[in-house]
């Protein structure tokens, strides 16, 4: 099933998708578009919805907030159709050379993306005719996640930093304490409105995400506590009231599961 829906917000327009071959999508996939700029292409899935909202759209530039395949799925697309320029992180071009393997659960969810080289490369501020947005860097969820802050507006483009204000599941490679350390970054900025990639928030947006840095920091106390008493990831994660999701592990073949939360809290407390 594939949903495509439009909404706005202020000046800023969001495209809201949403895929599965089973059924209706339970997590969605948002693009934003504001004053001629695009932020994110989607995920490959939706790639002909997403040409059709886009090609009667002003687009004169295209930022990509991080590698991940549900940000960069279209990018030869966008490229094609509109012949802009497309501005990312020297990280982000680095890594969508030869882009990581996804797993069975990613490619199915999202489709895979292949690597992509004609970024120009920013680390500052991008600028359109009546903005100004900050790139602020927010490593934990993918290391070359970067966020937007329009600070006039108090418009916040947050990647992945939010989703929810709990974790469904957990990338093998993220790291927690570099998401504590980015979320409380971002908590120190002035927005009103949060532009998640996946769930934006409107209403108390700081709230939303102060709750999400307690589960963080909770879910990073707990396991330090169980980890000073000698236990290893595996005890760790028994004695924890998580919940895993074992269908969604093993089609990911453990790339996306709750225990990659121990896992990446005992390597954060191990590398100092």
């Amino acid at each position: 099933m594939l949903v495509s829906e439009t909404f706005s917000h202020q000046e800023v327009r969001g495209f809201k998708f949403g895929y599965n071959p089973l059924g209706k999508p339970v997590l969605y996939s948002h693009v934003y578009f504001v004053d001629g700029l695009l932020i994110d292409t989607g995920h490959i899935k939706i790639k002909e919805s997403f040409l059709k909202r886009t090609q009667n759209l002003d687009v004169q530039k295209v930022f990509i907030t991080h590698h991940h395949e549900d940000h960069t799925g279209n990018l030869q697309g966008i490229k094609e159709q509109k012949e802009v320029e497309i501005f990312c992180s020297p990280l982000c071009q680095e890594l969508m050379k030869n882009p990581p393997d996804l797993s069975l659960a990613q490619k199915l969810t999202w489709g895979d993306r292949p690597p992509f080289y004609d970024f120009t490369t920013i680390e500052d501020k991008i600028e359109t005719i009546n903005h100004r947005f900050e790139i602020i860097p927010i490593p934990g969820h993918a290391k070359d996640m970067v966020a937007l802050y329009e600070r006039d507006k108090k418009w916040l483009f947050s990647a992945d930093l939010y989703i929810n204000s709990f974790i469904g599941y957990f990338l093998e490679n993220e790291s927690i304490q570099d998401q504590i350390n980015s979320t409380k970054r971002i908590l120190e900025l002035d927005f009103e409105a949060m532009f998640c990639a996946h769930n934006p928030q409107f209403k108390n947006p700081k709230a939303k995400l102060a709750k999400k840095l307690d589960f963080l920091e909770s879910s990073f106390e707990a396991v330090k506590n169980l980890h000073n008493q000698g236990l290893n990831p595996k005890q760790i994660f028994d004695q924890l009231p998580w919940k895993e999701d074992w269908f969604i592990r093993f089609l990911s073949g453990g790339q996306l599961s709750k225990f990659n939360m121990v896992k990446s809290i005992v390597r954060d407390i191990e590398s100092k």
